[in-house]
């Protein structure tokens, strides 16, 4: 999924606070330091946008939402829309390549072992 230069700087904001965060305090970190700031209803409509993409997902905190990313990062949302959209075929595709190169073959390898 690509995403919006907007919907970028929202997803950053959300990574670096490691905890959930509502759209004013997501604006708030957003507003800080810039000369043109944003609006409520502009962010709260990006995060909506990106909860609804799964790049997000929301629980009730009181009366609002708090928001908390799906993914570690933004190679990581590429990778789920990429399993999203073509599924096994994207696997496939990429255990093809892996077994031509022996570099990414044993990259692959220590990744698996290394992983929980």
């Amino acid at each position: 999924m690509a995403l919006g230069s907007l919907e970028a700087e929202v997803m950053r904001v959300c990574w670096d606070a490691q905890v959930p965060l509502t759209v004013r305090e997501a604006l708030d970190r957003l507003n800080a330091g810039r000369s043109q700031p944003l609006a409520y209803t502009t962010v709260m409509t990006v995060m909506g946008r990106l909860t609804e993409k799964g790049a997000l997902s929301r629980e009730p905190r009181g009366r609002r939402y708090a928001y908390t990313p799906t993914v570690a990062d933004e190679a990581a949302l590429a990778v789920q829309e990429v399993l999203k959209t073509h599924g096994d075929a994207a696997v496939t595709h990429f255990a093809a390549q892996a077994s031509l190169d022996p570099g990414l073959r044993a990259r692959l390898r220590q990744l698996l072992e290394d992983s929980p």
